[in-house]
């Protein structure tokens, strides 16, 4: 999705997402006893307490009917605002872009609240990255935010590479595979093959704690106000889910490898351990400052952003009472 063009460019979205997403079911009023459809974007370990907590009927012993549906990052947002997907999981760059443009959608989780990519390159130092093609996913992705945080973190500035957009995680990877592309922002267990492949890893930024949404659920305003209760037998499948993902490293090894296609144990085993050691909280409240990097990275291309209320966008009364944070 580009959001450069305000609000007219999130419209624009929105009517092609309808248009191409009318076999997905659901609408702004699913819930009661319909199918609650929930999107995320990449087949990453970032989902994992959303997969676990469907296929493990955690939904199920709530009285929900969810469906989980994959979508794009730049289909995402759209379909969730046009009432296509009740909630979603995604980036808060999407949700602080969309912001900017007039969409009204909460914060309600941050599932993945650092930054949990490790830069990995065909040079064994930072400084030899300037001039180097860089590859990412799309701006509106929070692997991009990840890879200009990392840049900073490692103090290059990105006019200094030449960031190359790939439109997907799978493409990201296989290009540094294949050598078309100098580095690139990855976490296990692609970037075990990363390793066996020589390449070198410059900086881990899940150990540097970098506040960030990389994938968090969301839902819009109306549809918290006008479905509280289903919201609140969401959370608590999820938390159900995701205390299975800390606790059973092999339930969770098996469901990995059925959505990333991995059969290689040992990469399951390194994801799940980066995950569960690394990259979660307990709970999962979502804060200002972990959208803040994303505002960051979008100031200069997104229109209005620098405006936004941050504050504003989260919702935490959902974690709090699935969580027992209050």
């Amino acid at each position: 999705m580009k959001f450069k063009s305000g609000a007219f460019g999130v419209a624009l979205s929105v009517a092609l997402a309808a248009s191409t997403l009318t076999a997905c079911g659901g609408s702004s009023d699913a819930g009661a006893g319909g199918v609650i459809t929930v999107s995320y974007s990449e087949e990453v370990a970032d989902e994992l307490p959303l997969w676990i907590a469907s296929e493990a009927g955690y939904f199920k012993e709530q009285g929900l009917d969810v469906k989980l549906i994959k979508l794009d990052s730049n289909q995402g947002y759209p379909a969730l605002i046009a009432g296509q997907t009740q909630l979603a999981s995604m980036g808060g760059s999407q949700i602080v872009a969309g912001t900017a443009a007039g969409g009204d959608v909460k914060v309600l989780a941050a599932l993945t609240p650092v930054l949990p990519y490790q830069i990995y390159a065909n040079v064994p130092t930072a400084a030899q990255l300037r001039g180097k093609k860089i590859g990412y996913t799309t701006k509106s992705g929070s692997q991009y935010i990840g890879t200009l945080q990392a840049l900073k973190r490692l103090g290059i500035n990105p006019g200094d590479v030449n960031l190359v957009p790939l439109g997907s995680v799978t493409n990201v990877n296989n290009a540094l595979l294949a050598k078309t592309i100098d580095a690139s922002a990855t976490h296990p267990p692609a970037s075990l093959k990363f390793e066996d492949a020589g390449l070198h890893m410059v900086i881990d930024m899940a150990k540097e704690k970098i506040p960030n949404i990389n994938v968090g659920i969301s839902s819009t305003s109306e549809y918290l106000k006008d479905h509280p209760d289903v919201v609140g037998k969401f959370m608590a499948g999820l938390k159900k889910g995701f205390d299975r993902e800390r606790s059973d490293e092999a339930y969770s090894t098996k469901i990995l490898g059925a959505h990333l296609g991995v059969t290689d144990q040992r990469a399951l085993d390194a994801t799940w351990k980066y995950y569960a050691g690394e990259v979660l909280t307990d709970p999962p409240v979502a804060t200002v400052d972990q959208l803040k990097s994303s505002q960051q990275s979008l100031e200069g291309s997104v229109n209005g952003v620098d405006n936004v209320d941050l504050a504003s966008l989260i919702d935490s009364s959902f974690v709090d009472k699935a969580f027992g944070t209050k």
